[in-house]
C-alpha cells in the first residue's frame, strides 16, 4: 500500500472517501472537499471521528457533516466528551484546559447561541455514532484496535448503544487505544516506542484499518501493510494539515 502524492485531478463517481481529525477546522474541512472535487450526491464519506475543540469552528463543522446524507463516521475521543457535556452540563475540566474543550463550549455557547433543543439534536447524533465500522473492505475506528481484541469484539463495539454519558475506560475503548498505531509506527519511527502502553500485534484482518487519534509525526497520513494500517490525523487540530482519501486507490489531499 502506498500513498499517492496528494495532486488534485478529475472527479471519479461513487469514490469511498475518509477524511482525518477535523478539530474544528471548517475551512481546512471545505477546502480540501473542494481539492478532491467531492461529489455529497455520488461520494460516500467516511470519518474518523475527532469533529470538534481546538479549532474554533466546531459548530459549522458539526452542521454540515450532519447534513451529510452519504456520510458515514465513527465517533471520537473528543466527540464523546462533547456529547457527555451535551447531555449532562457537566464540563471536563482536563477537556476545556488541556484537550481544545473551553473552544467548542464558547463556539456552541457564545459565539453562536445554540439553543437546548439543537445542543440535544447534536448530541443524540453524536450518540447515534459507532466506536467502530467493519465494512465488506475496511474497518474504521478514531483510535486503534485494543489490545488482544478480536473481531467479534469489533463486532460487539459496531453494535453497542453508547449511553448518553460514557464512562468506559481509556483503555478498553476503541475510541482513545494509541497503541496499534503506535506499534505499528514505532517500525519506521523508533522514538514513538516510548509512548506505546502495550505493544500490539498486527489485527489478523483482510481489511483496511483506518484510524485517526494519533497525529503522524511529517504531517502525510502513515500506511502500514503489516498491520493493515492508514493513520488519517496529520495534525489539522495543531495547525497541520487535514487529509482526505481515497480508501480504494490511497491517493490524498490536503489543506
Amino acid at each position: 500500500m502506498k500513498p499517492s502524492s496528494g495532486i488534485p485531478g478529475d472527479n471519479h463517481m461513487g469514490r469511498n472517501l475518509i477524511i482525518g481529525d477535523i478539530h474544528g477546522r471548517y475551512g481546512k474541512l471545505m477546502a480540501v472537499l473542494e481539492k478532491a472535487s467531492y461529489g455529497p450526491d455520488s461520494d460516500i464519506l467516511y470519518s474518523v471521528g475527532d469533529f470538534c475543540d481546538r479549532g474554533k469552528d466546531a459548530v459549522k463543522t458539526l452542521r454540515f457533516l450532519m447534513g451529510l446524507k452519504s456520510l458515514k463516521a465513527v465517533i471520537g475521543n473528543h466527540d464523546i466528551i462533547l456529547q457527555n457535556w451535551l447531555y449532562t452540563g457537566v464540563r471536563d475540566d482536563n477537556w476545556t484546559h488541556y484537550l481544545g474543550g473551553n473552544r467548542t463550549v464558547q463556539d456552541i455557547l457564545y459565539r453562536n447561541h445554540l439553543d437546548q433543543t439543537e445542543r440535544l439534536m447534536i448530541a443524540d447524533w453524536l450518540r447515534s455514532l459507532p466506536l467502530v465500522r467493519v465494512e465488506d473492505k475496511y474497518i474504521i475506528v478514531h483510535g486503534g484496535i485494543p489490545y488482544r481484541r478480536t473481531m467479534d469484539d469489533l463486532l460487539r463495539y459496531q453494535a453497542w448503544k453508547r449511553p448518553e454519558y460514557s464512562t468506559m475506560n481509556n483503555d478498553e475503548s476503541p475510541a482513545w487505544d494509541r497503541d496499534y498505531m503506535l506499534s505499528a509506527y514505532a517500525e519506521t519511527h523508533p522514538e514513538a516506542e516510548d509512548e506505546i502502553f502495550m505493544e500490539a500485534e498486527p489485527f489478523d484482518t483482510s481489511r483496511t484499518i483506518f484510524v485517526g487519534h494519533t497525529p503522524t509525526l511529517d504531517g502525510k497520513p502513515f500506511i502500514s501493510e503489516k498491520y493493515h494500517l492508514v493513520a488519517l490525523d496529520t495534525g489539522a487540530g495543531r495547525n497541520g494539515p487535514l487529509t482526505l482519501m481515497d480508501m480504494d486507490t490511497l491517493r490524498y489531499w490536503q489543506a
